[in-house]
């Protein structure tokens, strides 16, 4: 094999491996590439223990939040969903699950939600405490609600209503700019526009009183960067 590898580069002469040279320095010095998409269906985590590569904190009136892996009957991707289980909480209170490492400004995130008493979504955009944009539906009537907070002011800039008989339908909010739209399921749920478009990270919500399930939260875009 060596011979032969000799013999085909002198036939190629000295052109094709200054070439090759080239290609190889090229490769070493790109820089890595991430995948458009980070897909989260916590089916490889251990059962009652909280989601892997999440931070947890809580937004607006302080509360106990206690996220966990847990099986379900019949979830998008089974056996297993990520929930918020702390069910005594006040209605100001949001505990979020904010997926670690990865962020972007515009593009798509989507999770399916379980319906029933909780108010569940998705926050966007995450900066920090103080600056982030809020989706949340209510588990009973299908009414969202999307939220801007900057500098710790909030501000509803969307509203929208979607009656769904489906058990775990799929929430879908596109940002682009300062264009934002939401879906559940296959209906349009709301459309809204963020004052302040800027980078930040994406998880699960939950607010207030409840038990609340998530499965499939999965981050979509050419934006994706490691922090």
């Amino acid at each position: 094999m060596q011979s032969n590898r000799r013999v085909s580069l002198r036939a190629a002469g000295r052109p094709a491996v200054f070439l090759a040279a080239l290609v190889l320095l090229s490769l070493a010095a790109a820089p890595p590439l991430l995948a458009d998409r980070i897909r989260n269906h916590f089916d490889s985590d251990s059962i009652m223990r909280p989601p892997g590569f999440f931070d947890f904190v809580v937004l607006g009136a302080p509360s106990e939040a206690k996220w966990l892996v847990l099986s379900d009957r019949n979830p998008p991707s089974a056996p297993s969903c990520a929930v918020q289980v702390e069910s005594s909480r006040p209605d100001a209170s949001v505990a979020v699950a904010v997926r670690r490492t990865y962020s972007y400004k515009d593009g798509v995130a989507s999770e399916f939600i379980k319906m029933g008493g909780s108010r569940l979504g998705i926050v966007l955009r995450f900066v920090d405490d103080r600056n982030y944009l809020l989706l949340l539906v209510d588990g009973k009537t299908g009414e969202g609600v999307l939220t801007s907070v900057r500098d710790g002011k909030s501000d509803v800039i969307g509203r929208g209503k979607v009656a769904t008989t489906d058990t775990w339908p799929k929430l879908t909010i596109e940002a682009s700019g300062p264009a934002i739209k939401a879906r559940l399921g296959d209906a349009a749920l709301l459309e809204g526009k963020d004052p302040h478009p800027a980078a930040g990270r994406v998880g699960m919500a939950a607010a207030g009183a409840g038990e609340a399930r998530f499965d499939e939260l999965i981050l979509d875009s050419p934006e994706i960067k490691a922090q």
